[in-house]
């Protein structure tokens, strides 16, 4: 895959009350907002039940991205602690994108892992 190809996906356990998401490649404005809308849209009957949101991302093969789409992030991670955000666990992330990700989530419980099952352990700790 070239580092610039993108492509996600979004599901949800509302059970666990979870959204695990993956993504890949250098997003543009407008295709990080189609992404993160898709993120609001998943996570609705969890905001809607008044759950507490836990996040599992997969960033393999995703990369540093620019300021207006890591603007655009920041905004979605403010807005999703008003409505119930209480963990995000990423895995795969390289040193760069962690970097970024760390600035950007300032303030949020967000912890990386190599491993799935370590990152999901983990977000279902219980608070």
């Amino acid at each position: 895959m070239n580092a610039l190809t993108t492509s996600s996906s979004v599901n949800l356990d509302k059970g666990r009350g979870e959204v695990h998401f993956s993504i890949e490649g250098f997003w543009d404005l407008a295709g990080m907002m189609s992404f993160l809308a898709e993120l609001d849209s998943k996570s609705l009957p969890l905001v809607k039940a008044r759950k507490p949101i836990f996040v599992y991302g997969d960033f393999t093969g995703f990369v540093p991205q620019d300021r207006a789409a890591g603007d655009a992030i920041r905004k979605q991670l403010l807005n999703a602690q008003k409505f119930g955000l209480r963990r995000v666990a990423i895995v795969g992330a390289s040193a760069l994108v962690k970097l970024q990700y760390r600035r950007l989530s300032e303030g949020i419980d967000v912890k990386f892992f190599d491993e799935k099952a370590p990152a999901l352990s983990w977000l279902r700790v219980e608070e």
